[in-house]
């Protein structure tokens, strides 16, 4: 990354306006060096805008930073980057945006008018008293989509500040920073702010709400040992999220009153028990993890109060035999036709035509007398060489028995003619 110096006021995309005649790009460091003004006229992309001294940067209506910004002037109350245009204007940087680590009380970017500054990135706090991230100034909009975090230095760098009547909105994380006085959010008038997002302290408060300007929380607030998550003695925080308290017992939220913002849903509440970090967890209804699941409760069973509603199937005591436990998988069951072509995983059709293919009684009798007919027609035919009848039996008296082999001659068809002769 090549470090490229401005070499007098003027225009960012102008060469005569870098030392060199070269205009940074995608690559390169830009730095305003002091006494100059650089303003961005169209959209720019590098790696990073500094300064150094009074040298600052000014964004103009519709125009895109592509870039990370950060403050590296000594100069007291010299900011990196000015937006100064009026409503309905807006800016727009893509990047992060740090504060110094020298002690200038400076910030890395400041909107200074009635305009909306629009940061897609994250703004972190410096390392020197008062050199914030970004400083909402006056009445315009500024608007964060990413993580706030404040700074890590004895003094007051916050990750942004709202200092007057205008709106700050931030969807993402606020933490606080790592030493007092540097909030994530610092709101020090009217103006009001909304964070989407979980807050949480650290050495301080995530949010200080310092005056009376509105303050609304979608998220979760986590307290530290040493700082609440929000900070709010003079207005009323609208929240909504889980409240979590430190194991010392600091709260949350520190405000007169509190008022819900919505429902909440999936929320809880922490309190340490007798000031460990052994916890006490007190859940919303809709909470899986504070709730038996619906599956598991009885069929038709309302509980938490009166949110969840059981849906198993689990049989009475008295329908189940002796000695069976009763829950969601033992128990009686009804079978109909359907039930067993289910189990079995038999669309009905199939089982229909599998079940009419197993032969009747009468189907299985007619097939053994086709089987046996050659057997059976002998049968009758010894009968008919006998001169025997089915019908009509033939009695015979033996007059004499002696030993001996008795064989017979039998000739003739055994219908019309037969000749059984005794030999």
């Amino acid at each position: 990354m090549a470090l490229i110096l401005s070499a007098a006021t003027g225009n960012f995309n102008a060469g005569a306006t870098w030392v060199g005649g070269i205009v940074p790009g995608a690559a390169d460091e830009a730095r305003a060096s002091t006494g100059h003004t650089v303003t961005i006229t169209a959209n720019v992309t590098c790696t990073e805008l500094s300064n150094a001294g009074t040298g600052i940067f000014t964004l103009n209506d519709g125009v895109t930073l592509t870039a990370n910004v950060t403050n590296k002037s000594s100069t007291s109350g010299r900011h990196c980057l000015q937006f100064t245009a009026a409503s309905p204007a807006v800016g727009f940087i893509v990047g992060n945006v740090t504060g110094s680590a020298l002690s200038n009380g400076s910030f890395g970017a400041q909107n200074t008018s009635s305009g909306t500054l629009t940061l897609t990135g994250n703004a972190t706090g410096g390392a020197g008293t008062g050199s914030g991230s970004i400083n909402n100034a006056s009445t315009g909009t500024l608007t964060i989509t990413g993580s706030v975090t404040g700074g890590n230095t004895s003094g007051t760098s916050f990750g942004v500040q709202n200092a007057s009547t205008g709106t700050l909105t931030i969807t993402g994380t606020v933490t606080g920073g790592t030493a007092t006085g540097n909030f994530g959010v610092n709101n020090a008038s009217t103006g009001p702010v909304t964070i989407i997002g979980n807050v949480t302290a650290s050495a301080v408060s995530g949010v200080s709400n310092a005056s009376t300007g509105t303050l609304i929380i979608t998220g979760d607030c986590t307290a530290s040992t040493s700082a609440n998550a929000v900070n709010s003695t003079s207005a009323t925080p609208r929240v909504s999220g889980s409240f979590i308290s430190a194991s010392n017992g600091r709260l949350a939220v520190n405000a007169s009153a509190i008022i819900l913002l919505s429902t909440p849903t999936l929320a809880k509440t922490r309190y340490a028990l007798n000031g460990s970090t052994t916890y006490v967890d007190m859940f919303t209804a809709d909470n899986s993890l504070g709730q038996a699941a619906i599956t598991d409760v009885r069929f038709g069973t309302v509980y938490a109060s009166g949110a969840l509603t059981g849906v198993a199937y689990i049989p009475a005591a008295g329908s189940v035999a002796l000695g069976v436990p009763v829950d969601a998988t033992t128990g009686t069951a009804t079978l109909t036709a359907q039930n067993v072509r289910d189990a079995i995983g038999l669309a009905t059709a199939n089982l229909d035509t599998q079940l009419a293919a197993i032969p009747t009684a009468a189907g299985n009798a007619s097939a053994v007398r086709t089987e046996l007919a050659p057997e059976l027609a002998q049968v009758t035919e010894i009968h008919a060489i006998h001169g025997l009848n089915i019908a009509n039996a033939l009695t015979v008296t033996p007059t004499l028995r002696s030993a001996g082999a008795i064989t017979q001659s039998i000739t003739g068809d055994g219908t019309t003619s037969t000749i059984v002769t005794r030999v």
